[in-house]
C-alpha cells in the first residue's frame, strides 16, 4: 500500500474560535471508517491571522518542506489568486475551508482548487430579502469596521434590494484602537436611531461585540421597540448561551439546525460523538462534509489517481446535515437551505422557532460583480480570525 495522503492545513488564530481546526479534523475523520483514517495525515501549519504574506510563505514550505499532496485550511478569497499558482505549478491541489463572509469569485479561478465553505453570506442575503418583506423599507444596518469590512453587509443589501427596498441606512462604529468598540459607546448611537425610527435594525458584530452588543441594546430599551434582525454567528449557540440570561427577542437565519431530527444529522452527532466525544460546531460540520467526499474517493486516493480525483471533485455532490453540497467553484455551486428563525429566552433557555424558508442566491454574475467592486476593504483574514 502507497503511503499517506498528506495534507498541508493553514491553522490561523481565532479567540472567537480557539478549537476551529482540531473541531473541523474531527468531523473529517468521523464520517468514514477508522480502518481508513491512517489514509490521510494532516500537517497543521500555524498562519497567525491568515494574511497574504503568512499564507504565501506557508504554502511554500508546505509544497516544498513538507512535501504535501493536498494544500487546504482556513483561507480567505482575497488571499487566493497569491497561491494559486505555487499550487498549479506543483502539480497538487488544494481544498480550502471558510465561513462564507466573502462571496465567490465570477469568474474561473483553477481547476485544481475547491472549497467548502459555510456560506455566511447566503444567510445575510435571504436575512435582508426576509427584512424587506416583513417589515418594509428604510432599516437600518449596525457594524463595527470589522464586521462591516466583509461582503455580509452587502449580501443583506443586495437580498433586500431584490425584495423591492429603495432605502437602507448604514451605521458603521468609529474605530477605537483601545478598547472596546461598543461598550460604553453605542448608547448615542440608539439615542440617534430611537429618534430615527428605523424599520428594523440588523446588527453584524461578533465575539465579544456580539455579547457586549446585545447587553447594550436590551439596556437601551430598543428591544421593545425596533425588530432585532442578527447574524447568524450572533444566533450561534455559542453566543447565546452567555446572554440567555436578557429579555431580548430577535430574528436570524440558520443553514444548520443542531437539533434536526433528521437522520443525517443524528448520524453525524452520533459518529462525532464517537470519534471525538465532543458536541460539533459548524466547524465540525465542514469537516464532516468533506469527510463524506473523500470516502467515496479512497480507492483513487488509494491509487493517488490525482487526475481522476480532480475530475470528480469537480462533480460530486454530497448529502450531509445541512442539505446538498457541492465543492468547485463554478455556476452549480450548490445553494444551501436556509431558516428564517424567531429567537427569545425564557428563564436563560434559548428558544428558536424556525418562521420561514429563507431565499438563498442562486449564481447570478451580475450580482456577484456588484457586490465584488463595492467592498474596497481588503480584509484578509479568514471571519472570526481576530
Amino acid at each position: 500500500m502507497n503511503s499517506n495522503i498528506k495534507i498541508g492545513f493553514f491553522t490561523p488564530y481565532s479567540s472567537i474560535y480557539p478549537e476551529m481546526t482540531p473541531s473541523l479534523i474531527s468531523g473529517f475523520y468521523s464520517a468514514f471508517p477508522e480502518k481508513y483514517h491512517n489514509l490521510f495525515q494532516f500537517i497543521p501549519e500555524y498562519v497567525g491571522q491568515g494574511g497574504d504574506k503568512a499564507i504565501t510563505e506557508a504554502v511554500n514550505k508546505l509544497l516544498n518542506f513538507n512535501r504535501v499532496d493536498i494544500v487546504s485550511g482556513f483561507v480567505s478569497y482575497k488571499v487566493l489568486p497569491s497561491i494559486i499558482p505555487n499550487i498549479e505549478n506543483r502539480h497538487k491541489m488544494a481544498l480550502f475551508f471558510d465561513v462564507g463572509e466573502y462571496i465567490p469569485y465570477n469568474h474561473h479561478i483553477s481547476e485544481s482548487v475547491f472549497n467548502n465553505s459555510f456560506q455566511m453570506w447566503q444567510s445575510e442575503f435571504a436575512l435582508g430579502y426576509w427584512a424587506y418583506k416583513q417589515f418594509g423599507d428604510k432599516g437600518t444596518v449596525l457594524t463595527p469596521i470589522y464586521d462591516g469590512g466583509y461582503h455580509l453587509q452587502s449580501a443583506f443589501r443586495q437580498g433586500a434590494e431584490m425584495a423591492g427596498a429603495k432605502e437602507m441606512d448604514f451605521k458603521v462604529l468609529n474605530y477605537l484602537p483601545e478598547g472596546s468598540q461598543v461598550k460604553g459607546r453605542i448608547q448615542e448611537v440608539f439615542s440617534q436611531i430611537k429618534i430615527e425610527k428605523p424599520s428594523f435594525i440588523h446588527a453584524l458584530f461578533c465575539g465579544n461585540e456580539a455579547l457586549e452588543f446585545y447587553d447594550e441594546f436590551y439596556k437601551s430599551g430598543l428591544n421593545k421597540q425596533i425588530p432585532l434582525i442578527v447574524s447568524a454567528h450572533m444566533a450561534s449557540d455559542e453566543i447565546l448561551k452567555q446572554v440567555s440570561n436578557l429579555d431580548l427577542k430577535f430574528y436570524s437565519a440558520s443553514m444548520w439546525n443542531y437539533n434536526s431530527q433528521e437522520k443525517v444529522n443524528l448520524l453525524f452527532k452520533k459518529r462525532v460523538a464517537d470519534f471525538a466525544g465532543q458536541k460539533p460546531d459548524f466547524y465540525t460540520l465542514l469537516g464532516y462534509e468533506t469527510g463524506l467526499l473523500f470516502e467515496r474517493l479512497i480507492p483513487e486516493f488509494q491509487k493517488r489517481d490525482w487526475p481522476e480525483i480532480r475530475k470528480r471533485l469537480k462533480t460530486e455532490t454530497i448529502e450531509g446535515p445541512r442539505g446538498k453540497r457541492s465543492f468547485f467553484l463554478n455556476s452549480e455551486y450548490a445553494t444551501p437551505i436556509i431558516d428564517i428563525e424567531k429567537i427569545g429566552f425564557n428563564s436563560s433557555t434559548v428558544t428558536k422557532i424556525a418562521i420561514e424558508q429563507g431565499t438563498a442566491l442562486k449564481y447570478d454574475h451580475k450580482t456577484y460583480e456588484k457586490i465584488h467592486k463595492e467592498n474596497v476593504s481588503g480584509w484578509q483574514n479568514p471571519y472570526l480570525c481576530v
